[in-house]
């Protein structure tokens, strides 16, 4: 199962304490990496613990239960190609636990002082760089699959009425019958993000610089990420009045209420 990250991680804009290193707490095949580097608890989830190696080439490395960052590492190589994302330099599951150490991506993220404090701007640059990634050929994309595998949970996780009330407020009749309705809308045509907040965008002078956090990426549809854009402005913003330059920036024509909905439908039945 793809994990979805926090609330919290939304709020927290690279973040970083330093800490001491100490080479033997890591696997000895990470000690090449790791010499010569100030290291730096980046972490902003529950779910993995994020460094950045701070030296004359600084590194990300995550880590994980086993087998949680390969779909990150294998979508990252992919937007890497398409030079849309870090280069990943080390992958590898060592002792129950994997480990994914990227190049560091110049730059600060989307709800950094600097971008929230331009929100028209902000919008708009991340309205256009989504058209980015759904622009992307499918084809050799890893995860051809993303939709129908967010349905599928969906669906299990209703007939177990686990709910997130924060999307889904309304009487469990409602929801069944509304996501029933929409379902069948659900398509897999663009590479997705897939956990497309403001956290994970690296702008430069409001120029793009690149995406993280990749792993809940795959083929799918569109809306996914454009639900995802919308409520993220809102949510770190605290207003929905940047929404339609968001929208408008990405292109308005490509958008069906009906598909957001069912998004909204989808997110608040998945983990």
């Amino acid at each position: 199962m793809v994990q979805r990250l926090s609330l919290t991680s939304w709020v927290s804009s690279m973040q970083r304490k330093k800490i001491d290193l100490v080479l033997n707490d890591f696997p000895k095949e990470l000690h090449p990496f790791l010499e010569n580097k100030t290291l730096y608890d980046s972490s902003c989830s529950e779910l993995a613990k994020t460094y950045l190696l701070k030296g004359e080439e600084s590194l990300y490395l995550k880590v994980e239960k086993m087998g949680r960052l390969l779909r990150e590492a294998e979508l990252t190589k992919f937007f890497h190609k398409h030079r849309l994302a870090s280069e990943v330099v080390f992958y590898k599951t060592i002792d129950e636990h994997d480990y994914l150490i990227t190049r560091e991506i110049k730059g600060e993220d989307g709800i950094n002082k600097i971008h929230l404090d331009n929100p028209k701007q902000l919008a708009k640059v991340y309205g256009e760089s989504l058209r980015l990634i759904h622009e992307l050929p499918t084809d050799n994309c890893p995860f051809p699959n993303r939709m129908s595998e967010m349905i599928h949970e969906a669906e299990l996780n209703l007939e177990m009425k686990k709910i997130d009330k924060i999307f889904l407020p309304e009487p469990i009749a409602t929801i069944t019958d509304r996501f029933n309705q929409l379902k069948h809308l659900s398509t897999d045509e663009v590479v997705l993000h897939g956990d497309y907040c403001l956290p994970n965008i690296i702008l430069n002078d409001f120029k793009l610089k690149g995406f993280v956090d990749l792993g809940s990426g795959g083929v799918g549809d569109r809306h996914w990420d454009l639900f995802w854009g919308v409520w993220t402005l809102q949510f770190n913003l605290k207003t929905d009045k940047y929404k339609n330059i968001f929208l408008d920036a990405y292109g308005l024509e490509h958008i069906d209420n009906d598909k957001m909905d069912l998004c909204r439908l989808i997110s608040g039945l998945i983990e």
